[in-house]
């Protein structure tokens, strides 16, 4: 693991796929729902599958470059050190920025864990889809298609709140002077 606070730019390059593909995939799936909106619908999928993969290549650098106990501190001292963060959140005062264990990266990491249950059921969904588009598509997985098609919705409000928070408080640390942008899309904490 990594003694510094600053992100590798491997990490760097997939917080921007992320980045990217999921605000892509949150307002486009405002869209396919639409009526006469079928190519949005197409669009979506395709993305999808796309977006699941540099989801999968997160969870594997992640695990290559020892980033699980940051995103998942559930040992007791990352278990304090998220709980005092949170205290002195309840305060006024932001957590600490960079590459640590700690309030924020939990957050990502429970992030992380929303956008990969929406990616799960949404690949589900392009394999089981009614109609006959899907990989192996036929009108018999109607059951299938509408339980994956709920949850994935449900997931997919996780994702927006998670989304408005990320940006919230990334704009807020900006605001404070703590350069996030510069840190995690340029080179470095700056």
């Amino acid at each position: 693991m990594q003694t510094n606070h600053s992100w590798d730019g491997a990490t760097r390059g997939l917080h921007w796929g992320l980045a990217l593909l999921i605000t892509f995939q949150l307002f486009g799936g405002l869209l396919v729902s639409a009526p006469n909106t079928l190519v949005y619908f197409y669009i979506h999928e395709f993305v999808g599958l796309f977006a699941a993969v540099v989801v999968l290549f997160t969870w594997l650098w992640g695990y290559a470059n020892d980033d699980m106990p940051l995103l998942f501190p559930w040992g007791g001292e990352g278990r304090a050190e998220v709980m005092k963060e949170v205290k002195e959140l309840l305060k006024g005062k932001l957590p600490k920025v960079g590459r640590r264990r700690g309030l924020s990266s939990f957050v990502h990491g429970l992030g992380l864990l929303a956008v990969t249950g929406m990616s799960a059921t949404g690949v589900l969904i392009f394999f089981v889809i009614p109609g006959g588009h899907g990989a192996s598509a036929s009108s018999t997985h109607y059951g299938a298609f509408t339980e994956l098609a709920v949850m994935h919705r449900s997931l997919a409000n996780l994702v927006w709140a998670y989304w408005f928070g990320h940006v919230g408080f990334a704009v807020l640390h900006q605001l404070k002077g703590n350069n996030v942008f510069a840190a995690i899309f340029g080179s470095g904490v700056k």
